[in-house]
């Protein structure tokens, strides 16, 4: 199998996931059907978020046993992790604090909840560490992990059909794993096809990427869908 090669959606009609003035404009634009969308291409949603963060700070390195001792819901063992896990209420989501300031968040469903967990965490280390300079920086998206369910009934997927013809851009050893993995060339995503036509869309950058990539994609999903006699 060849090593893909990630192709960012240019084209795309959706709106970069950032933060402008108008949200309403933003919010419609992301609603908006895409053009190119097929008329029985299943809806994918977003799982799961994993965002990084910077705080600029002007103390060299943070103390994070003292903020271990001041936050709640936090966790933190020097001896098997070298970063604090701070658990948020609201949004839902679990962030890694490390001593150089950087924070790797977990757990959100959307850019926006990750930059107010971010800005949660700046704010209870202001409030626990009164008197140093906090200010959040950089706040990126590194992967969305999104899902479909085909709703396959008296069907399955046909995963060694699937893997035979795509053997170039796809790995199916389903004595070690049941799902097979494809990867094309000059995608923004990667699937986890499952037998049941359960679907993990993995690797895209914002939600366009995985929107735009399980489109462009479907075309070849549906034609492995094998249907069984009733």
């Amino acid at each position: 199998m060849r090593k893909r090669t990630y192709g960012h959606l240019t084209g795309s009609p959706c709106s970069n996931d950032c933060l402008v003035e108008d949200a309403i404009a933003l919010h419609m634009a992301a609603e908006a059907p895409s053009s190119s969308r097929h008329a029985d291409c299943p809806h994918a949603s977003v799982h799961n978020l994993v965002g990084t963060a910077m705080i600029q700070k002007k103390i060299k390195s943070l103390d994070l046993l003292s903020i271990s001792r001041l936050l709640p819901n936090c966790n933190y063992d020097k001896q098997k992790f070298a970063a604090i896990t701070i658990r948020i209420h609201y949004p839902a989501c679990t962030v890694l604090l490390f001593t150089s300031g950087k924070m790797v968040l977990t757990g959100c469903r959307s850019y926006m909840q990750c930059v107010l967990a971010a800005h949660e965490v700046v704010r209870l280390l202001r409030h626990g560490v009164p008197g140093v300079f906090l200010r959040l920086r950089n706040v990126t998206i590194q992967n969305i992990v999104g899902n479909v369910d085909l709703k396959l009934e008296n069907a399955s997927m046909d995963l060694e059909r699937f893997h035979l013809d795509h053997n170039i851009f796809s790995t199916y050893q389903k004595n070690m794993f049941p799902g097979l993995i494809f990867r094309p060339d000059n995608s923004p995503v990667v699937l986890l096809v499952f037998l049941s036509g359960k679907i993990v869309i993995t690797g895209g950058k914002s939600t366009c990427d995985v929107n735009g990539g399980w489109e462009l994609l479907w075309p070849i999903v549906r034609q492995y869908i094998k249907y069984h006699p009733p």
